[in-house]
């Protein structure tokens, strides 16, 4: 065999001086090779650092045993934690995965998903497959067989009506922020974030049921910005120039707050009073000393595991098809929110 060259199956069965086919059949785990010949496939194997090519293997067999992820977003925190959390379940049921990014373009001032992201995970015959964090749109999903299960982790896929969902429940969320928050004695709570996609929506929606349900309906006021720091930071901003500042404000994320709490540091350097702040989501970026941000904790280990159980089970697939796992959320209480007469 060539130097630096990959050992390939000719060579297993050369060295143990077996077929092709046999070898093939003891990397497939198929019964019927005796253990005795099993032994000595694998001996070679190891003494040649030979390793079965998962994705040839899936696009030769016609079908692949491994599951997709496809990660809306890699730089949210939430959404690689839960990624990487599912593929650690996985692993643990013997199952292999393959990760993939979505790669999202905008045109024309709106924001859509690439095919090509889609079609290179279909290509190789998923089992079925994980979309973690929500999309733009889901035109290329469409095109995923009706055998391969979709589980859409923290997302909504509205144009996906035989998807399982599996995420927290928004109203529960909103409504542990808000009756946090009232109990310091806020009562001016503002909220910012996005509207591009079905779960910013309705977190949106679920803030202004929160406050409703907290006798607090003439206080609600929501400010757009987008999924980033600098939104946040623009948001905030904006609202602490105004007369009737509020004296906290909820984030969609712990990202925009993150940009937010820059907004009510300097809001405080200037003499004003300290504004409460949340964020959603619970990433551990969240926890660190300096952050010390109060977040929403969308049970992200809960949601990986649920997820992980549906992806490796066609049959329990199946039975959920179509249908929406809500987890309910915990609030962490840290240092950014305080109560409403602090200085």
């Amino acid at each position: 065999m060539a130097l630096n060259k990959r050992p390939t199956i000719r060579d297993v069965a050369a060295e143990a001086g077996v077929s092709k086919s046999l070898v093939s059949l003891v990397f497939s785990s198929e019964t019927g090779v005796s253990q005795e010949r099993r032994d000595k496939v694998m001996a070679a194997a190891k003494k040649l650092g030979f390793t079965p090519n998962l994705w040839a293997r899936s696009l030769s067999s016609g079908s692949g045993d491994f599951v997709a992820l496809i990660v809306a977003d890699l730089h949210n925190p939430l959404f690689t934690e839960i990624a990487d959390f599912t593929r650690k379940a996985l692993l643990e049921r013997g199952i292999n995965t393959y990760m993939a990014a979505a790669v999202i373009s905008e045109r024309n001032g709106r924001k859509t998903l690439e095919p090509s992201t889609v079609s290179s995970v279909l290509d190789l015959r998923p089992k079925s497959i994980m979309i973690v964090g929500g999309l733009p749109d889901y035109k290329a999903l469409k095109n995923v067989p009706a055998s391969v299960p979709v589980i859409m982790a923290t997302g909504i896929a509205t144009q996906l009506p035989k998807a399982i969902t599996v995420r927290s429940d928004d109203n529960e969320g909103m409504r542990l922020v808000v009756k946090h928050l009232k109990s310091l004695g806020h009562n001016r709570i503002a909220y910012i974030g996005p509207r591009d996609e079905a779960v910013s929506i309705l977190r949106e929606a679920a803030y202004e049921r929160a406050m409703l349900d907290a006798g607090l309906a003439k206080s609600i006021r929501v400010e757009e910005c987008d999924r980033t720091e600098a939104g946040g930071y623009s948001a905030a901003k904006l609202l602490l120039s105004t007369k009737e500042k509020p004296t906290a404000i909820v984030s969609f994320n712990d990202i925009i707050a993150i940009g937010a709490q820059d907004a009510v540091d300097q809001n405080l350097e200037a003499g004003g009073k300290k504004v409460a702040l949340t964020g959603y989501d619970n990433v551990y970026i969240a926890a660190l000393s300096k952050v010390s941000l109060t977040s929403v904790e969308q049970e992200k280990e809960a949601i990986a595991h649920k997820a992980a159980e549906l992806l490796a089970d066609l049959d329990l697939a199946e039975e959920f098809k179509g249908q929406e796992i809500l987890l309910l959320p915990r609030l962490a209480v840290r240092d950014s929110t305080t109560t409403a007469s602090a200085k």
